[in-house]
């Protein structure tokens, strides 16, 4: 998969070690775990990953606020 670019061709960069890239790259970390951790073979388990995992995301980076 391509990293992902803005209509500017801006793409981000977080292989720094400074205080707020290890935060984002903690904070992304435990959203793929959360986003991982369901019984691939139980579609309610997959869907409550998903929501917790989008819940956890829309929390930590303020999304329901700016909407």
């Amino acid at each position: 998969m391509d990293k992902y670019k803005n209509e500017d061709g801006i793409e981000l960069n977080y292989t720094g070690n400074d205080s707020h890239q290890l935060l984002v790259r903690e904070v992304i970390t435990e959203a793929i775990m959360i986003l991982n951790s369901h019984n691939q073979f139980d579609s309610r388990s997959k869907s409550l990953a998903i929501d917790r995992g989008v819940d956890f995301l829309e929390t930590n980076f303020n999304i329901k606020d700016s909407r």
